[in-house]
């Protein structure tokens, strides 16, 4: 007579950790991948917002036939004199044609800071974007550089041109690098 075996089927101990193994080394693998990820929706997110308001600045002013300025403004109520967008900005009729948001004047849009790891960085010298009621821009070509944790290859730019035109492009190194090192300021 032949004796039969009872085999309770199952999962060992080792066959258990060599899967966890392999997933660990996968996780490993995929981590880095989707950080890059993350920081290039970042980055695609703040330009795409900051793009928004400047082209609803240049179709404000042209449509009421009023002067729009876009600045810098960390608190959301006041231009700061600064080329670092990242700490938000404002989008505003300036009535007196000073510059400056002052009470009374209508605020168009406002953007808040963006995440830690992303840095906007305007022109030397350009603190503000001015549309005329023709909505044409007043003063030189500006570039708004914006930079992500992924470093300088990454980075792109905002052109904006006298005309009032935005347009996209890839920032020249040492703007790419004055706006990478920016990050976290």
């Amino acid at each position: 007579m032949e004796m039969q075996r009872n085999r309770a089927a199952g999962v060992t101990l080792i066959e258990l950790l060599i899967v966890i193994s392999i997933i660990a080394v996968l996780a490993t693998i995929a981590t880095p991948a989707l950080g890059n990820l993350k920081q290039a929706g970042a980055s695609r997110s703040a330009r795409s917002a900051l793009s928004v308001a400047i082209n609803q600045a240049r179709i404000s002013a042209a449509m009421r036939r009023q002067q729009v300025v876009v600045c810098p403004s960390g608190d959301q109520d006041a231009c700061d004199r600064s080329t670092r967008w990242h700490h938000g900005w404002l989008v505003f009729f300036d009535g007196n044609r000073n510059g400056e948001h002052e009470p009374g004047e209508e605020i168009i849009a406002l953007n808040q800071a963006q995440s830690s790891g992303i840095a906007i960085l305007g022109s030397v010298g350009r603190h503000r974007i001015r549309y005329q009621p023709d909505g044409t821009s007043d003063g030189s070509n500006m570039t708004l550089t914006v930079c992500d944790g992924r470093g300088v290859s990454a980075a792109r730019s905002l052109v904006l041109n006298n005309s009032g035109r935005l347009r996209t492009g890839v920032p020249s190194p040492s703007q790419a690098s004055a706006a990478c090192a920016a990050i976290g300021s």
